[in-house]
């Protein structure tokens, strides 16, 4: 079995000594440092490298969940999810206030969150700096073939981080192991840096790393393709593309919910996942440790915070015609808005309207088996559900049969965290990529291959287990008949693409229906220049009937929201080096 890369809990502290001194007794080395010399060498070297890794979830080891001690969340639910259509923030409005004003386009930058986030991306950056630097003294002590590697995995790691800020701030300085951190401006577009770096993984990456979790030439060819989409460059990132898909050892998984189920982890479809882990003996738990406020609240499930809410929209995409076909033009007509206003204690019955079956592994609702912890019950399982909605992230949420084994029995105040990896890089990305760089460039045939083929594999993902309560009182039996479908499922393929603008419609709408909660769509939404007229279209719907009172008054302004201010600390320290960006 392959070693796993460990990616967190790993503090190395550098002493460089300047000058020098006759006598012996002042060239000490300090207790509990490490004297960067000692550090060139092959384990050395990996040593630094593993720190680097240990930032991809988003969490420094002195770090805590609370936004302003340098948390960025590797899953990106609080960027690209949260200030786009799929996602309102969840809990009660008064905790995490800050990320309120993230989903109302109202960010300062003075903001906690932006602290973190820029903190810790450039944390990452500074560590992979850290191991390219070392490498540079130790030609020596590595072979050649070795330092290549390391330098690869490093450059990477320094690329993934600054991709991060640059989609979140846009103006950003890029810093490499030849730079002074203090004097680098963010006068400049930073995108052929990334590139660069990228294709030096491609070249020298191992294709297939002796360990998982390390990244591979493949991870380094896919994150250079979403880069190329980022700038529209379709010609670039359609090679790439067909490169994984045609030659890569990847295949789509047999069903859509193994990409999210802690049981099918570094399976055959995934290209990079942050690596998560608990109850290994390292005295915490190695994962994203704001997931442990995502999860239901309830007697049922007993943990915290429910944080992470899908939105009306995103559950009404789901809607599918006779044929099993998305309402691209119409899924906003007639909201369902399923137990809203609810008590859990009142008769209500889920919708019968034809879905994608996708909804109920990526949406946790009312009246539906969630995973292996029973029927969901409504209002219980969260904490305000007049102003969060009533639907819960199910994509992050681990079986019931793995509590205490794949989560921790215990954690700082909310139980929860769990091994469960997030994948970062997977082949269902690349195909829908594909398809999407298809469309651009006319190839509908092409397009339509690639969708039908996303399609195709959740035809028969069906959420089994007919809940026949109206109501969960504690006086009411949980009635299921397993043999039953949960819900009114169909899944349909395209039978043709009639043109560009529809084709485009249906490639968009389908990664939002495969992507839904995995931090892409805001993202998504500002690089295809749809940002302003979709969020407050979605706002309109979303507000309309006295839904969700305290997003009252919010709106999207073009040029103004797609990026987030850069911190305004950072701006005091480096005074006259970086520049505001206007946000």
């Amino acid at each position: 079995m392959k070693n796993i890369v460990c990616i967190r809990n790993l503090a190395i502290v550098l002493l460089v000594l300047a000058g020098s001194c006759s006598d012996d007794f002042l060239n000490e080395e300090p207790m509990g440092t490490v004297n960067e010399n000692t550090l060139v060498n092959e384990d050395g070297v990996n040593a630094l490298l593993i720190g680097a890794y240990s930032m991809i979830d988003g969490y420094s080891s002195t770090g805590s969940p609370n936004g302003g001690t340098g948390e960025a969340s590797g899953t990106n639910w609080i960027w690209g999810d949260v200030p786009s259509d799929d996602m309102h923030r969840g809990d009660a409005n008064g905790g995490w206030s800050q990320i309120n004003d993230i989903e109302r386009y109202e960010v300062r930058s003075d903001n906690e969150w932006l602290s973190g986030a820029w903190g810790i991306n450039y944390d990452g950056v500074a560590r992979a700096n850290d191991v390219l630097r070392v490498l540079q003294k130790a030609d020596s002590e590595i072979s050649a073939a070795t330092a290549s590697q390391l330098a690869a995995e490093a450059r990477f790691l320094r690329a993934w981080f600054h991709f991060q800020l640059r989609i979140k701030f846009e103006k950003i300085p890029y810093i490499t192991e030849n730079d002074d951190p203090l004097t680098v401006t963010n006068d400049r577009e930073v995108w052929d840096d990334i590139e660069n770096d990228l294709q030096f993984g491609i070249d020298n990456l191992d294709p297939s790393p002796s360990e998982v979790g390390r990244a591979s030439s493949w991870a380094a060819m896919a994150l250079k393709a979403r880069v190329h989409l980022f700038q529209k460059e379709f010609a670039a990132a359609k090679p790439l593309l067909d490169n994984i898909i045609d030659n890569g050892p990847f295949q789509l998984e047999d069903h859509f919910y193994n990409n999210f189920d802690e049981e099918h982890q570094n399976n055959g479809e995934s290209i990079f996942e942050i690596q998560y882990s608990v109850n290994d003996g390292a005295g915490v738990a190695n994962s994203g440790i704001d997931h442990q406020t995502l999860y239901p609240r309830g007697q049922d499930v007993g943990l915290c915070c429910a944080y992470s809410a899908p939105s009306f929209d995103l559950f009404n995409a789901f809607k599918v015609d006779a044929d099993g076909l998305p309402m691209l033009d119409t899924f906003q007509d007639d909201l369902l808005v399923e137990d809203y206003k609810v008590l859990d204690t009142e008769d209500f019955t889920p919708t019968d309207h034809l879905l994608d079956p996708r909804v109920d592994w990526t949406i946790g609702r009312r009246g539906i088996p969630f995973l292996d912890w029973g029927p969901m019950s409504g209002s219980d399982w969260m904490q305000d559900q007049l102003n969060m909605g009533p639907f819960l992230n199910k994509k992050n949420m681990f079986y019931k049969r793995n509590l205490g084994v794949i989560s921790t029995e215990s954690s700082y105040w909310a139980p929860g965290v769990n091994g469960n990896n997030f994948r970062l890089l997977r082949l269902g990305h690349v195909i829908l990529w594909r398809a999407e760089v298809a469309v651009e460039e006319g190839d509908l045939a092409t397009a339509l291959t690639l969708v039908n083929q996303i399609r195709s594999r959740s035809m028969d993902d069906i959420v089994m287990g007919k809940v026949a309560n109206t109501r969960f009182s504690a006086d009411d039996p949980i009635v299921v008949d397993e043999s039953q479908p949960a819900a009114n499922y169909k899944l349909g393929l395209y039978p043709s693409f009639p043109d560009e603008e529809f084709a485009r419609k249906a490639v968009r709408h389908e990664m939002r229906l495969e992507f839904a909660l995995e931090g892409m769509r805001f993202f998504d939404l500002v690089r295809w220049g749809i940002a302003e007229n979709t969020l407050n279209t979605y706002l309109a719907s979303e507000l309309k009937d006295d839904k969700l009172p305290w997003l009252k008054g919010s709106s999207f302004a073009a040029g103004k929201n797609e990026y987030w201010p850069i911190p305004q600390v950072q701006l005091d320290l480096q005074e006259g080096v970086l520049i505001p960006n206007g946000y």
